[in-house]
């Protein structure tokens, strides 16, 4: 086959490509969106069946198209939903919205680009420089083209511990993996369960168990034990940045942040107020600096900005006072069965004691790894070959400030584009829907403009 765009990829950042191509090409290009047809536009983000998982951002802020920032609502208002501007709408809900706007889009027969969708993963990469790509498709097909944008999002992470520390008897009470694994329907109403991780994948489990009547205790294992914050509605308007791209060491940042979220009568307001100069931010810091971040100030960072609905952290508030839910600060150590439960050995945080759990599942609620290279098949193969390269974090692909991948040898590749999560090292803040409908834009007018 030869085309002239190929999308790698099946989620968000795929759709948003897709959707800006449309418009940005003419009807003589051709455009193929590569993924498995199953799950197209939902990924693992709004793939979640269950009503209680939804959206940590209120739907006026998630419209796809960073263009036209009222297009989901008025979605959810021809589709008679109840739902408004202010409300964290089911992710299926969402997900069914970007597989509808997809959809619509590939109908179109006016002057805009048409999109094809090939049902398929991409199994390897023969090719990939300035003129031409060249895919294998799991399909048998080789696929020939002249622009390539790389979605691949992030892989599921994997419990930090060897598998030799957990004994062979214990896996069958373990869930690796939350979104392949439906856990729940197999467990008992009474089971005690073991989560390692804090953040919103946790929330997510915590409260499916909740909305299921679940009686059994929970307990909740993290790294520093911190819980996402709630948000606020209505929101409080953002003040200017207090922080300033390379003005002042990562210290002193932090401490002007803290500082100024004290004094404010919502620090929200002040984390928000950051929201549009984090990429420039981050681009200030060093190497050292930013492994610095990530090391000890990146979970602080999440629970603040990365917020979940007011009535979900009230829910899991009221689960935690009642003593259903506990969480403890920790690392895990070992995990092994004994008397039909499963026994996790884990290190306390503050007093860097020995101590043990019992539960009858431990389930990984670790969330997602960024994209890692050496986890994804594709991936690995191509910087094997020298096409691609890490981003000297261990975060993801190395791209540079247009989204162009980079080669090990640290030349741009004119052709060839990442997208979303996959270039969290070079933009940190890549994972919310709104930053990434704005690169996508970007990327398709640099793609539409080469086509030209």
């Amino acid at each position: 086959m030869q085309i002239d765009v190929a999308i790698i990829g099946g989620g968000f950042s795929a759709v948003a490509t897709a959707l800006n191509l449309m418009d940005c090409l003419s009807p003589s290009n051709t455009v193929a969106i590569v993924a498995p047809k199953k799950g197209l536009g939902r990924g693992v983000a709004f793939s979640s069946p269950e009503a209680s998982h939804r959206l940590n951002v209120p739907a006026g802020r998630m419209s796809a198209l960073a263009d036209r920032p009222e297009h989901l609502c008025d979605w959810l208002t021809r589709e008679g939903t109840g739902f408004g501007a202010e409300d964290f709408i089911p992710r299926r809900l969402y997900g069914l919205y970007l597989q509808e706007t997809l959809a619509e889009g590939m109908r179109r027969v006016d002057n805009g680009a048409c999109i094809e969708l090939i049902d398929a993963e991409v199994l390897d990469c023969e090719r990939l420089d300035d003129e031409e790509q060249v895919f294998y498709l799991s399909d048998g097909r080789r696929l020939r083209a002249r622009k390539s944008v790389l979605c691949i999002g992030g892989t599921p992470a994997g419990l930090p511990l060897p598998m030799d520390k957990i004994a062979p008897e214990a896996r069958g009470h373990l869930c690796l993996n939350v979104w392949a694994d439906r856990w729940i329907e197999r467990s008992d109403l009474g089971d005690d369960v073991m989560m390692l991780g804090s953040g919103l994948t946790m929330i997510d489990q915590v409260l499916s168990l909740r909305a299921r009547g679940h009686r059994g205790r929970i307990h909740i294992l993290s790294r520093h034990g911190l819980i996402p914050l709630p948000h606020l509605v209505p929101r409080t308007n953002p003040v200017g940045p207090v922080l300033e791209p390379g003005a002042k060491p990562l210290s002193a940042m932090m401490r002007t942040l803290r500082d100024a979220a004290a004094r404010a009568d919502d620090w929200r307001s002040v984390v928000d107020g950051v929201r549009p100069i984090t990429q420039a931010l981050w681009q200030a810091l060093s190497k050292t600096e930013k492994s610095r971040f990530l090391r000890h100030a990146n979970a602080w960072w999440n629970i603040h900005r990365h917020r979940v609905a007011p009535d979900m952290w009230d829910n899991f508030e009221e689960m935690r006072a009642s003593g259903q839910v506990t969480v403890t600060a920790g690392w895990l150590r070992d995990v092994y069965e004994a008397g039909g439960k499963i026994r996790a050995a884990y290190l306390d945080r503050h007093n860097r004691t020995l101590r043990q759990m019992s539960a009858d599942w431990l389930v990984n609620c670790t969330g997602m790894e960024r994209c890692s290279i050496s986890k994804t098949p594709l991936l690995k193969k191509m910087s094997a070959r020298g096409m691609i390269d890490g981003d000297g974090l261990g975060l993801g692909v190395a791209v540079d400030q247009d989204s162009r991948l980079l080669a090990s040898d640290g030349s741009p590749n004119a052709s060839a584009f990442a997208l979303g999560p996959m270039t969290i090292g070079r933009f940190f803040e890549i994972f919310a829907v709104p930053d990434i409908r704005v690169q996508a834009a970007n990327v398709a007018r640099l793609v539409a403009r080469a086509l030209m």
